[in-house]
């Protein structure tokens, strides 16, 4: 599943594009799921090298990402 988990801030928003994926798992198998971000923007410019650089270090926004990616997982 892709999505778009937007953080707003007020003075600027970032929009963190990413790939998600889940699966239930099985009796042999355990539940797995992965999220890959592919693209991160602010306030509508690119920063994505930026991000994997200086901003990557820090999980929140990542967190924030996987959460938003299991409330919409359909």
């Amino acid at each position: 599943m892709k999505g778009v988990k937007s953080i707003d801030k007020g003075d600027y928003t970032i929009d963190v594009h990413y790939d998600y994926y889940y699966d239930s798992g099985d009796w042999e198998q355990p539940p797995c799921e992965d999220l890959e971000i592919e693209k991160v923007e602010l306030n509508g410019h690119d920063i994505t090298n930026f991000y994997f650089d200086y901003v990557d270090i820090d999980d929140e926004i990542d967190e924030k990402c996987l959460d938003h990616a299991r409330e919409n997982n359909n």
